[in-house]
């Protein structure tokens, strides 16, 4: 495959780094953080969620730039016809999907934040106050939000990974291997 069909190692790295901060900032949120009643137990997974989704809210600034600054990702090459007609709407829909990710994972990390300001997460987690973590984080608006929105993002992702293997597996073009670094 040649380097103009494959992505940069920075942005493959970029890529699969953010898919692994948000499927782990998820499921601490969905497993460790939906309980209603906080303790002592709760400090550290608060202080992961917090930590991971202020990284992906950087990382989510600085694709963004590379995207529309610096580097245009490569586009499709030449495909084998496996009778597969072209969806002209799926096509369309493709062009807004990064968009929205990179939407949607920034939405997740400011309210998040939003949530922790009001909170006072931050003082209460990472500088050990003694303050106490509140009984139930639904008592901030932002809350219903950013649990709404996790479920539209992961929505987004599976669209996103359902496009990728009809595109590697049915279209018979190497989407994988574009976005994984190149043997050497």
């Amino acid at each position: 495959m040649s380097a103009k069909k494959r992505y940069r190692s920075l942005w493959v790295f970029l890529h699969w780094l953010m898919a692994l901060l948000v499927f782990v900032t998820f499921g601490i949120g969905l497993a460790s953080l939906g309980k209603a009643s906080p303790n002592d137990g709760k400090i550290i997974p608060v202080a992961i969620h917090m930590i991971l989704g202020i990284a992906i809210l950087v990382i989510v600034i600085f694709r963004y730039i590379l995207r529309v600054l610096v580097y245009n990702p490569p586009r499709n090459a030449k495909t084998r016809s496996i009778g597969i007609r072209k969806l002209a709407f799926l096509d369309q829909l493709s062009l807004y999907v990064h968009p929205l990710l990179y939407l949607f994972s920034a939405l997740m990390a400011v309210l998040g934040i939003l949530i922790a300001v009001p909170a006072d997460l931050f003082t209460v987690v990472f500088a050990r106050s003694g303050g106490q973590l509140p009984q139930d984080f639904y008592i901030f608006p932002t809350r219903t939000w950013h649990g709404t929105f996790s479920l539209v993002l992961m929505m987004l992702i599976a669209q996103h990974v359902l496009v990728a293997i009809f595109h590697q597996f049915l279209k018979g073009e190497n989407f994988i291997g574009r976005m994984w670094f190149p043997r050497k």
